[in-house]
């Protein structure tokens, strides 16, 4: 049989098998070779595996096309023998080949070997088996050689394990914990300082790590394992800064930390991993109670005695002041303030005294603290005073960068003869002028000593019932409040200043939210007999609250954004059922509803608050028709406005503007009704007899001759009438009574004694 006959294609290899002089090798012509050779030959010319073929006691050399990349430049290798051609490596693959003529196969896998194929010594590995042959005699006759070249996987793996080593020595050098998590919620790989949480799985996959794991909303409630960092990381979104968290370690020690999270995927076949990072912000925790502790201190002051708070750069000499601290310097309230205005009222005599304790505390070596109390000569009306200022500078680069401060004016103080009746002047007028509800809370006998005026237009109610009933102030508590309260309160007892915020129900049944400031009020001897309070209604804003309904998260948070960017408090809602369960407790603001996506409930919003009757005007935007069918619609379900979309930023703001102006008017038309119904509601029988009467028109004879009185009876009790109310006028009485809803007594007929046509 001929060579082209015995090993028909073969590709290139097949070709040089065919046409190569066999005569001149130590196997002789191919028609003389065994089967056994033949066979070998054929399979492996056929295969599409890079294979090698040694034959004979010279082991002459057999491959095929898949074999041809490993020789590289190598002479063509066919025919001549083994050792020849593999030269470089002889030592190492020889022995191997030594063993398989002797009937033991081997297999290798990524064995280095240095081969000479390119010119140059090249470092390469490979992953191959050397199986004996055969021949018809029932020796060996020969090995085959399967070959697969591993060089490069191997160079990978190799750069990708110094990759990874160099990554866990840096990781091991931060400060922080930091661990990468697969989408199972499962933590693959984690530095020292995280391992000391001793997490194996996210707390977000893990109930048990969960409660080891608290954060809280903004209105104190347990968030869902579902919006924690790494649950919102696998879903493909970035957490940075970070959420805040209450930890308990194993040891059962309890630290905050923040976490921050962002997804990871190493290949696109991978399924979406995490990447979180675990701080330990104690000290930051600490200093923020420290800072909310003397907010509230802070607060209490100005509310109390009259502070005026204002700011300095000391790079521009920028001031910002306050109508009040103006007036300490004899100037109107839209005077401009800068340090020439400030320097030029201070009194000749104090004002080397005050440039050189601004000196000091511009200085970086020293404390920053500014304290000093002189005397103003007010640059428009020539008055002297005396303030009293206290404040900090901030550095940065041992530059002062910033200050923060607190004016008195101590004026008073000063005149020691008008001091005491002056301050009790101040605080009676700024109590009962303050927006705020001033308070003061006997511990033994947990009456009310004091409640400014404050109190009845955000509790809707007139203060002497709860001054005279000592048990009346709490039943106004929200259920699940109250205890959260009277808790406060026995920390105040034990002389801790510090804000709370809870809820109140009014009679009316009107939910308010109430941010209080509670301290503790010493008697001579230092014990603590009464509690003092600074409460404010924080269910109004002016309108600043936009509470944002969208059931797509992109445009939600778009929104949301730009909102906060024109100055608003803002708070997204992802449905309109979440929205409507929250309405009730919500403070005064506007609703911007896109109503493109069905969770958003289309009209049900304005339908629902119209018929709760809750004042939250709604701003609807949506898709327009071609007609303005769908307008009209939104407006009759109750919105105050409808935007279609697209619109312009600008066109929401204007429409938040005004729906902002209609809720302040709405506040003050709701707080003269509040205080008219309550004054009315203190009025003796006889003034209240008296004021029907006049409403109905009727003359002091009149009201005399109806309720049994003497005319200048009646003229008595009208006076106290328009005091009481407030009013100068009968008009004016008029329209007070009717903000009260009060009727006028019928008409007497002239059949009846009227004295006047």
């Amino acid at each position: 049989m001929s060579t082209a006959e015995a090993f028909p294609g073969g590709g290139i290899m097949g070709e040089r098998v065919r046409t190569h002089d066999w005569a001149c090798t130590p196997l002789g012509p191919a028609e003389a070779w065994p089967q056994s050779l033949r066979t070998a030959l054929s399979i492996m010319l056929s295969s599409a595996f890079p294979t090698y073929l040694a034959w004979g006691p010279e082991l002459t050399s057999f491959y095929n096309d898949a074999y041809i990349p490993i020789m590289g430049d190598k002479p063509n290798g066919l025919g001549r023998p083994f050792p020849e051609v593999w030269s470089e490596v002889w030592d190492t693959i020889g022995p191997i080949t030594k063993r398989a003529m002797q009937g033991e196969a081997s297999y290798f896998e990524d064995l280095p070997l240095t081969l000479m194929r390119r010119d140059h010594p090249e470092q390469t590995w490979f992953s191959f088996s050397y199986s004996p042959i055969r021949d018809e005699t029932g020796g060996v006759g020969g090995v085959l050689c399967t070959v697969h070249e591993t060089t490069e996987s191997v160079r990978v793996e190799a750069a990708l394990r110094e990759s990874e080593n160099k990554l866990a020595a840096i990781l091991e050098q931060l400060p922080i914990g930091v661990g990468l998590v697969d989408p199972e919620g499962d933590i693959v790989l984690s530095n020292r300082a995280l391992q000391q949480y001793a997490l194996e799985k996210v707390p977000s996959r893990d109930p048990m790590q969960g409660e080891r794991w608290r954060s809280y909303t903004p209105e104190g409630k347990r968030l869902s394992p579902s919006d924690y960092p790494s649950a919102r990381a696998l879903r493909g979104e970035t957490v940075v800064p970070g959420v805040d968290f209450l930890v308990t370690l194993p040891n059962g020690q309890e630290i905050w930390t923040r976490v921050s999270a962002a997804p990871f995927c190493n290949t696109a076949q991978e399924g979406l991993g995490a990447v979180f990072v675990v701080q330990v912000i104690e000290q930051e925790k600490r200093t923020e109670q420290a800072l909310r502790e003397s907010q509230a201190r802070l607060q209490a002051a100005i509310d109390l005695v009259g502070l005026s708070p204002y700011t300095w750069d000391p790079a521009t000499g920028a001031l910002d002041w306050d109508a009040r601290l103006k007036a300490m310097w004899g100037l109107p309230p839209d005077a401009p303030a800068n340090e020439e205005v400030f320097l030029s009222g201070i009194h000749p005599e104090d004002r080397p005294r005050v440039e050189a304790a601004i000196a000091q505390c511009r200085d970086p070596a020293g404390s920053g603290i500014y304290a000093i109390e002189y005397r103003v000569i007010g640059i428009g009306d020539g008055i002297e005073r005396w303030v009293s200022t206290q404040g900090r500078t901030t550095f940065e680069n041992r530059q002062p960068v910033g200050f923060t401060g607190a004016v008195l004016d101590i004026t008073t103080r000063k005149r020691a003869e008008a001091a005491l009746r002056e301050s009790e002047e101040r605080f009676r007028q700024f109590a009962e002028n303050s927006n705020s509800t001033l308070w003061i809370l006997n511990f033994e006998t947990m009456n009310l000593e004091y409640l400014s005026s404050a109190f009845e237009p955000i509790w809707g109610e007139p203060r002497e019932g709860v001054l005279s009933d000592p048990s009346r102030w709490s039943r106004f508590l929200h259920p699940d409040d109250r205890q959260r309260v009277l808790d406060a309160l026995d920390r105040v007892r034990l002389g801790e200043a510090f804000t709370e915020e809870f809820r109140i129900i009014r009679q009316d049944r009107v939910v308010r939210w109430i941010r209080n400031t509670f301290f503790p009020m010493r008697d001579a001897q230092g014990r603590i007999r009464l509690a003092g309070g600074v409460a404010q209604d924080i269910t109004r804003h002016d309108g600043r609250f936009v509470y944002v309904v969208d059931a797509d998260e992109p445009s939600r948070q778009d929104l949301t954004r730009g909102l906060r960017d024109a100055g608003y408090d803002v708070r997204a809602f992802p449905s309109g059922k979440a929205f409507l369960e929250a309405a009730p407790a919500l403070a005064a603001g506007c609703v911007v509803l896109d109503m493109r996506q069905p969770e958003a409930g289309e009209l049900t919003i304005p339908r629902e608050l119209k018929a709760r009757r809750i004042r939250l005007p709604v701003i609807v935007l949506g898709e327009l028709q071609s007609d303005v069918k769908s307008a009209v619609q939104v407006m009759k379900a109750g919105a105050v406005d409808f935007l279609p979309v697209p619109y312009a930023p600008d066109e929401l703001l204007a429409a938040l503007a005004s729906a902002a102006a209609d809720i302040s008017q709405a506040d003050e038309h709701g707080q003269e009704s509040n205080r008219a119904r309550g004054r009315i509601a203190e009025m003796p029988v006889r003034e209240r007899e008296v004021l029907e009467g006049l409403l109905a028109g009727q003359t002091n004879k009149q009201i005399g001759r109806a309720i049994g009185i003497s005319p200048r009876t009646v003229e008595t009790h009208r006076a106290h009438v328009m005091q009481r109310l407030g009013a100068r006028t009968i008009p004016e009485l008029v329209r007070i009574a009717a903000l009260a809803g009060v009727q006028a007594r019928p008409q007497l007929s002239r059949d009846e004694g009227s004295d006047e046509p």
